[in-house]
Formats: C-alpha cells, structure tokens, sequence
C-alpha cells in the first residue's frame, strides 16, 4: 500500500511537472539574439484545418469546427510573439499575423525569418496585416529573395497568388486588399507593436 502511494505521488509529481513546463510561445521574444524575426507556426502550408495558439493552455489546438473551404494556406500561417495589435474591442488583442513561404513546417514550429514585406488587409472594416517572410536559414528557403525589390522583381506571381487567396479564402468575411509595403515598413510595424 505505501509502495503504491509513493510511485502514484511520484507519478503525479512528474506529470505536473511536465505539464508546467510547456513552452509559452506568446511570450518568446520577437527577436533572436542574432537579430532575427522570430515566426511561431499555427499552421502548416498545404492545409486546410485551422489551427491556433491557446496561450491560456499553452497548447496548439484544431479548431474542429473551422477550416477554409477554399484552397489550402499557402505558406506556414502563424504569429510573432510579444507583439500585440489593437482589437475589435478593449481586451481583443492579437499577436501580429505572418505567413511564412517555405515548406510545410508543424505547429508549434519556431522559425527565424527574414520579412519580405506586409500585405494590409482589412478584414470586415478592420485593420488586418499581414507580414510575409521567408526562413532565415538558407537551407530551408524555396524562393530566393532579399527584400521587398528583389520578391516583386523575381515573384510578382506569388505576390499575385497570395493577394488572391487572402482575398477569397474565408467567404464569410469581406475582406480588402489595401496594398503592399516593404520590409522596412514590415520591422517598423513590428517595433511599433511590440509587448
């Protein structure tokens, strides 16, 4: 009998302890020590399922009863940590928006990138940007691009693409494109925003 409560309280220590000991992604810094933009992936380029961060939980969870019935995300959906974005509403904040193109990376991924640009939209009368980045590291990038200049000379389809599916992918809401900007404008956003 005792012998059954040590390794039961034993067990229940461990499983505490572990389950405290999750990542809180929301809070990460923005920026790595070398400088870099961090990204945190929500969800994967290539799906459909919608996928979000619940930092209460600290989990990566599905939401079931939500996905785009248009075709899949084109690039890794996700968030910048530490940044905050005014909401609807007092309280209704979020985290800055990013879509990473690169391929197909799990949620929960952590990624260095470098920003390309924003795409403003403004989803139902609201203010909704988008920063668009690549990975930092070589290895894992599939365009090749520097800045802004060098995306739109080379990837004025992606551009194209990417305008498109933001525009259609979720019909239930109207959705404005109000254009472009750099990757400068793209870091002063982000500096402007941060926690």
């Amino acid at each position: 009998m005792i012998r059954f409560n040590f390794f039961a309280g034993l067990f229940l220590f461990v499983a505490f302890s572990l389950s405290a000991c999750k990542t809180d992604y929301q809070n990460l810094p923005a920026f790595t020590d070398k400088k870099y933009l961090q990204a945190i992936i929500e969800i994967p380029a290539g799906t459909n399922q919608i996928v979000k961060y619940n930092a209460k939980e600290k989990e990566f969870k599905n939401a079931s009863d939500q996905t785009v019935r248009y075709l899949p995300f084109p690039g890794n959906y996700g968030f910048i940590p530490s940044t905050k974005t005014a909401g609807e509403k007092a309280g209704d904040e979020q985290a800055i928006d990013i879509l990473v193109l690169s391929e197909s990376q799990p949620s929960g991924t952590v990624l260095e990138v470098l920003p390309l640009g924003v795409i403003l939209l403004e989803r139902d009368g609201l203010p909704d940007p988008t920063v668009i980045a690549i990975p930092a590291k070589p290895t894992q990038q599939i365009i090749t691009a520097d800045d802004y200049a060098s995306f739109n000379q080379a990837y004025p389809e992606i551009k194209d693409i990417l305008t498109k599916w933001f525009r259609h992918a979720n019909p239930s809401q109207k959705v404005r494109i109000l254009g472009w900007k750099n990757e400068q404008y793209a870091e002063d956003f982000i500096r402007q925003h941060l926690l």
